[in-house]
Formats: C-alpha cells, sequence, structure tokens
C-alpha cells in the first residue's frame, strides 16, 4: 500500500512561558523566522492550548488576549475573519500559527483556531511540565490518559483521541505505520484523520509512512 506523504512542518507543543522566554529569529527573504526556545529548539509552527482573556480592535487589527496559565500573549488578526465572531472571553481555544514580533512585542498569527474543551489545558500543562521534558513519567502518562478520558466521556466524538490511543498502544518507541494504524482504527476516514492531525501538529511523521505522538 503506498503511504501518504506529507511534507507541511510539524506545529509543535508549547507554552506560553517558553514563548515568552525564548527569542524571536527573524530569518533572510524566502526562509522561514522562528522561535528558539530556551532549551535551543527551533520552532516553527506553534500548537498552543489557551483561554480567551479578552478581545480588542484598533483600526483593522483584532488582538485576542491569551492565558494558558504559564503566561499571556496575543493572537493577532490584520483583517475581519469569521472566527473573531465565535470567539468569546472566557472559552479555551486550540491555536496553530507562528510567531511575530512587532517593536519587540512577541505575538502569534493564527493558521487555525477552534474550541476545545477547557481539560485540554490541563493535558497540556502536564505534558509540557519541565520535568516531563526530560522523562515522561509514568505517573504523569496516567495521569494525562486519565484527563484524556474525562474528555471523552464529555465528548464521544473525539476520533482524534482515539487515533492517539491506537499510536500509543502500538508504539515501541520507533512510531507506528500509518497502514498499521489504518488496519487497527475502525472509525472511518482514518487516513484523512491521521492527514489532518499531521497538518495540525497533534502527530508528526519521523519517517515517510511513520507517525509518532508529540
Amino acid at each position: 500500500m503506498e503511504q501518504p506523504s506529507y511534507q507541511r512542518q510539524v506545529a509543535i507543543k508549547t507554552i506560553i512561558s517558553d514563548i515568552l522566554a525564548g527569542e524571536f529569529v527573524k530569518e533572510e527573504e524566502n526562509k522561514s523566522d522562528y522561535l528558539l526556545t530556551p532549551e535551543n529548539e527551533k520552532i516553527y509552527r506553534l500548537n498552543l492550548f489557551a483561554i480567551v482573556l479578552n478581545k480588542e480592535k484598533v483600526g483593522n487589527i483584532t488582538n485576542i488576549l491569551l492565558d494558558d496559565g504559564s503566561g499571556k500573549i496575543n493572537l493577532r488578526y490584520f483583517e475581519d475573519d469569521p472566527v473573531l465572531e465565535e470567539l468569546q472571553i472566557g472559552e479555551v481555544i486550540l491555536v496553530i500559527g507562528k510567531l511575530r514580533s512587532y517593536n519587540q512585542e512577541k505575538y502569534l498569527a493564527p493558521e487555525i483556531v477552534k474550541k476545545i474543551n477547557s481539560l485540554w489545558l490541563k493535558v497540556r500543562s502536564l505534558e509540557m511540565a519541565k520535568e516531563v521534558k526530560e522523562i515522561f513519567d509514568v505517573d504523569v502518562k496516567v495521569e494525562v490518559e486519565k484527563v484524556i478520558d474525562e474528555v471523552a466521556d464529555e465528548d464521544n466524538t473525539l476520533p482524534v483521541q482515539k487515533i492517539i490511543k491506537i499510536i500509543n498502544e502500538l508504539d515501541q518507541g520507533e512510531g507506528v505505520l500509518i497502514e498499521e494504524i489504518i488496519s487497527n482504527s475502525v472509525l472511518n476516514g482514518t487516513e484523512q484523520i491521521i492527514e489532518k492531525m499531521l497538518e495540525n501538529g497533534e502527530i508528526f511523521q519521523i519517517s515517510p509512512g511513520k507517525v509518532k505522538v508529540l
């Protein structure tokens, strides 16, 4: 079976404190700008969960102030977008986007923005804990899975989490073949779900046809 090829830059799971502590690197023309984290990791696309604290429009620019518990940063739109009407203060959202800077102020340029269950903030805080970056402790894994199950209990339409569970069960450390995921999934359109997850940065491709959970 021919494996699909996905070349888009992975959106890396990030917390706001790491964005604020990192350095925005402006590249030459025809090259992508990036965030250089305190751990010297280059991040070209960000994957962030946060609460909407405020919405403010100044001229054609709309700033959405976000808070994920580790810090605050603006999500900035330079033109009207239908998503702006839908976003309400207090909601938790997923943001896929890129870091930008103006007058030494960092802000996020959105690619994908969607509402999510508030429990995902707890999942992300567990995943991104400093000690977890070095050793993903078994107890932490259990806690993450417990919270994911809570989300699933509240929302039974989470095919993404079903795919993640399959990958975690099959992965022996070297990733899992997309073909193997498809054969173990009972979901319709599993290949399309995987493609979307890659685009959103929820999983990444470590070699042709083989993926891993971030």
